[in-house]
């Protein structure tokens, strides 16, 4: 299960992938992703809920690592991630890497929306 949408208001893309997705359903996700974060302004902060989400394949891998570049270049300046699953976790924490940023990590969509906060208070 692939959820994707630009809250245009907060200007946060929030993203909620769930089990095992196929090479197919990551490459129309990551697509739903670049158009989704296009509607956001420069700054935005994205919450990607991936709890319950299944590693993915090496292809799929690739499709992850070109939303990341895309929304790196598009100006992102907040990743969080919700995660459960080590592998899955970790399978992001390289791909991210390689393009060039690090995720926050927390265990709730809850302790997401509060850390946005407390940055945003920050500034």
């Amino acid at each position: 299960m692939i959820d994707i949408k630009a809250d245009t208001d907060q200007n946060i893309l929030i993203l909620h992938l769930e089990g095992f997705l196929t090479d197919d359903q990551l490459k129309t996700g990551v697509d739903l992703c670049i158009s989704e974060s296009n509607k956001l302004t420069k700054g935005y902060s994205i919450i990607n809920d991936i709890s319950k989400m299944k590693p993915a394949s090496p292809a799929g891998a690739a499709e992850i690592k070109r939303a990341q570049a895309h929304v790196l270049n598009n100006g992102v300046s907040l990743v969080i991630r919700v995660t459960h699953n080590p592998i899955t976790k970790i399978q992001l924490n390289r791909t991210s890497g390689e393009v060039g940023y690090q995720a926050y990590e927390v265990s709730t969509m809850e302790e997401a929306y509060e850390l946005i906060e407390s940055k945003s208070n920050r500034s």
